[in-house]
């Protein structure tokens, strides 16, 4: 062998040898920083290092269910919008050389400054997170950017910036049936499964229905963050919310926004409330309040008040609002002396303005004139207060009266909404205020409950308790919710009675009273149809006797209810009474109503353009 062939294997040999001692050291290494020693960078082993680079876990939002109105037109919808996430940790991973770093560092946020618009210290501290003991592998900046924005950061390709898309809560309707529907809003809970709940109205009540179930999703990805075909993933696929279709119709719902909100304002009044139910069902057709929010931009209301001014807005004081009704429970106290048989609408009193109790408090009219002998109509149509107190205090006492509160359901939530977000009312009786209570009930609350003081109801209450009438004293569960449609699994609601609360003859007596205390006072009167109303003009005991609360009940037509209406205007300026307050919107509402569902005529119109009497 000669001598150039041996040095030649020597050099072979030594580099041989030079590889595998440069393979042991670095075996030597990896096994010291996977078992010796696996902390390599403040807590974190190298496994772990890895995932946080090529290992990404996401939660794949559940759309939300959509909600609809009666017609299958779209109240709440939802759109796809870009959150705008960083990386800070791989950006440091990335960056070794200070100076460098810190160039690139700059340059990169103020793209970002540019185009969204976020201050560049922020955006410092954004990135800054990646670093320390527990550095943040993503982090959110801008959540729920515009589409237009969106383009450009993707036209910008901006390293270590990624988009996640998720759907977002919109209201196509703006401000239509706000309080009915509520608002979407983040979570308080950082620990619940979705970034976004329902607040208020259907969806707070049904966010759990409405909100689906969120999905997961975890794959290694490509240094730009993509998932890896050849990579091991795995998931969960997110379940839909549940579509939710309201009995509410839109087009009523609008006109009674529009005509409240104007009587409102032109009233100077505080707020208001306007009802319309559908008389033989219990549906809600639609219920109104101003002032009122745009669920869309729900933040910028969250200083204002609705029902006197005394509640958020959010809430609904159709639902939340209780206020003593004043006259309109007149009806009530009617129908229960009726039911009885201890009046007829043809029972007379002695009415000379103020009425005298033994162990009561006297009792005076509104305007302080005596009718003289007067039947039980004729109460309804003065509006007598002499007239239901005589009733409550001298024929039904007590024992009769109380019962039918409870059967007309004041003083119990009427189930439309979660009862944090709907209120009982209040009254007391012999039963619910003893006579060691703090307040004790007296006979003086029996006389003035007569006609709508010292109670407490809330609108729908007093709806409620005209459908019982309208309906022939069978009072049905009222709602909002007409079907749920889970991923195919509908579920439609049926309608369903509550109770008898009065005999269908009282109901029918009671009908004819009210129909001839509108053809009275012609306050809510149209040519072509019966109606059945009945005022209130509410004053509050230690309040300013023009500080009132004006409000008309009632239905039409009367000769076969269909629908029922109640407006209520709190605190109006302009006009103080429910005959010049509330009764042009309920006027109006009701023509409406006649016009839009193609309800026909029950009178004949006479060539003047007036109507027949019924």
């Amino acid at each position: 062998m000669n001598i150039e062939l041996q040095r030649a294997r020597k050099r072979q040999m030594f580099i041989f040898l030079l590889v595998c001692f440069g393979m042991i050291a670095l075996l030597g290494r990896a096994y010291y920083w996977q078992v010796i020693n696996p902390v390599v960078l403040d807590g974190y082993t190298t496994k772990q290092l890895a995932n946080f680079e090529h290992v990404k876990n996401r939660v794949l939002d559940a759309p939300r269910g959509l909600i609809y109105d009666m017609n299958g037109q779209l109240l709440a919808s939802n759109v796809v919008r870009d959150d705008v996430y960083i990386e800070p940790i791989q950006f440091w991973s990335d960056h070794t050389d200070s100076t460098q770093t810190m160039t690139d560092l700059s340059v990169l946020i103020n793209k970002l400054h540019q185009i969204l618009n976020i201050a560049e210290d922020k955006l410092y501290k954004a990135f800054n997170l990646g670093q320390g003991k527990y550095p943040l592998a993503t982090y959110m900046i801008a959540p729920s950017i515009n589409p237009a924005t969106s383009q450009q950061l993707r036209a910008s390709h901006l390293s270590y910036v990624f988009l996640e898309p998720h759907p977002v809560r919109v209201y196509p309707g703006g401000d239509l049936a706000a309080q009915i529907l509520g608002y979407v809003g983040p979570d308080p809970d950082p620990n619940a499964a979705t970034q976004y709940t329902g607040f208020y109205g259907i969806e707070g009540q049904y966010n759990s229905l409405l909100s689906g179930k969120p999905g997961t999703f975890t794959a290694e990805t490509d240094l730009n963050g993509n998932p890896l075909t050849v990579g091991a993933s795995s998931g969960q696929q997110a379940v839909n919310g549940a579509n939710i279709t309201l009995t509410i119709d839109s087009v009523v719902q609008y006109y009674a926004q529009q005509i409240l909100a104007e009587q409102v304002k032109k009233t100077q009044a505080q707020s208001g409330t306007a009802i319309v139910m559908n008389a033989r069902t219990g549906a809600i057709i639609a219920m109104a309040n101003a002032p009122t929010f745009d669920p869309n931009n729900f933040g910028k209301s969250v200083s204002v008040k609705g029902c006197e001014n005394q509640l958020s807005v959010y809430l609904n004081s159709a639902l939340y609002c209780a206020y003593e009704p004043g006259s309109t429970m007149k009806s009530v106290t009617m129908a229960a002396g009726l039911d009885q048989g201890v009046i007829t609408p043809n029972t007379t009193v002695n009415d000379p303005g103020i009425y005298y109790f033994n162990d009561a408090q006297a009792v005076t009219n509104w305007n302080d004139l005596g009718y003289g002998l007067e039947t039980m109509t004729g109460v309804l149509e003065h509006s007598a207060n002499v007239g239901a107190a005589f009733v409550a205090h001298d024929k039904l006492g007590a024992s009769r009266f109380y019962p039918y509160l409870q059967q007309f359901g004041f003083g119990q939530r009427t189930g439309l909404a979660l009862p944090n977000l709907e209120s009982p009312g209040t009254y007391r009786s012999p039963q619910n205020a003893p006579a060691n209570s703090l307040v004790p009930w007296t006979p003086s609350d029996l006389t003035r409950q007569a006609f709508g003081q010292s109670i407490l109801v809330t609108p729908m209450q007093m709806v409620q308790a005209y459908q019982t009438i309208a309906n022939g004293g069978v009072m049905m569960r009222p709602y909002l919710v007409a079907s749920i449609n889970d991923n195919d699994h509908v579920t439609t609601t049926q309608t369903q009675v509550k109770r008898r609360v009065i005999s269908a003859q009282a109901a029918q007596q009671l009908i004819s009273m009210l129909n001839a205390a509108a053809d009275y006072n012609k306050q809510a009167t149209f040519p072509g149809y019966s109606v059945a109303v009945k005022t209130g003009t509410a004053t509050t005991q230690g309040i300013s006797a023009d500080q009132t609360v004006a409000s008309m009940a009632g239905f039409l037509p009367a000769s076969n209810p269909q629908y029922v209406i109640l407006v209520k205007i709190d605190r109006p300026q302009a006009t103080i009474f429910g005959g010049t307050a509330a009764a042009p919107v309920w006027k109006l509402l009701a023509q409406e109503l006649m016009w839009h569902y193609s309800v026909p005529p029950d009178l004949p119109i006479n060539p003047t353009g007036s109507s027949g009497q019924p």
